[in-house]
């Protein structure tokens, strides 16, 4: 699959070459936190050679630090750049794994706080079962009319990237449709993305390029929570420059 004249622009559908499942390597990959019903989550990253940590501030809180990329996942990150014609910094991802307890979330943005300028978003998807029925990924266009918009099957051993440019113009969200609510199955997402915020831990603090990075006092995190809102709604929202972090994890070195 690739590439479709279907999509909008910045949107792109891709397929890996067909191969093993990696379902059950990178189920085993990382430490999992509970992240609601029936899903699973962690936050892995590619440690620079200065020991900058690719930051990507989101409003998920973890108890656990992030995890450096194991070889599972620079392979699958080789794979994706490869065949997504992506450049050479694919260094922070989300992990995900959802059972069929979990059918669906809120619309929304990445946040694009840290994530670099001209990159783009690339979704892993593979399966338990790769003969079940796809989860399906749902746009909508912010400034669009209310249930306008499309979806991308999100099929196993498959990619859909995304520019940040899109990432503007859409919301989106996963979900799995009624017809394959009927088959027990589990999901396995890789988010791929690429931090312009490095962190470097020195002396049991984290340090931004301009300062420490802190966790965020209450008065924050609810000014955090209303440029989130903003981000999802507004086609040009750009966040001011934060010093803090509501995740705890966001200031631990990586394990």
């Amino acid at each position: 699959m690739h590439p479709g004249p279907d999509l909008p622009d910045g949107i792109r559908r891709h397929a890996l070459p067909a191969g093993e499942n990696p379902f059950a390597e990178l189920l085993g990959s990382v430490r999992w936190e509970e992240a609601g019903r029936g899903r699973r989550a962690a936050v892995i990253v590619r440690v620079g050679e200065d020991g900058g940590v690719p930051l990507v501030r989101t409003t998920a809180r973890y108890a656990h630090p992030a995890q450096r990329f194991r070889p599972v996942h620079e392979r699958l990150a080789g794979e994706v750049r490869e065949h997504a014609a992506l450049p050479d910094g694919l260094d922070n991802a989300l992990v995900e794994v959802y059972t069929n307890a979990c059918t669906g979330m809120g619309a929304h943005s990445d946040l694009a706080l840290d994530l670099a300028e001209g990159s783009s978003v690339a979704l892993y998807s593979c399966y338990r079962d790769p003969a079940g029925p796809p989860r399906t990924l749902r746009f909508e266009p912010k400034d669009g009319v209310p249930g306008e918009g499309f979806g991308v099957p999100l099929a196993h051993h498959g990619l859909v990237v995304f520019s940040l440019a899109a990432n503007r113009r859409f919301r989106h969200r996963i979900v799995l449709e009624p017809p394959a609510r009927a088959v027990d199955n589990e999901w396995l997402g890789v988010t791929f993305r690429t931090s312009a915020t490095p962190v470097h831990h020195r002396d049991g603090r984290a340090h931004l390029p301009d300062g420490e990075l802190l966790p965020a006092t209450e008065e924050q995190q609810r000014e955090f929570h209303l440029l989130r809102r903003r981000e999802n709604r507004e086609t040009d929202f750009g966040y001011p420059p934060l010093a803090y972090t509501v995740s705890a994890s966001d200031l631990l070195p990586p394990v």
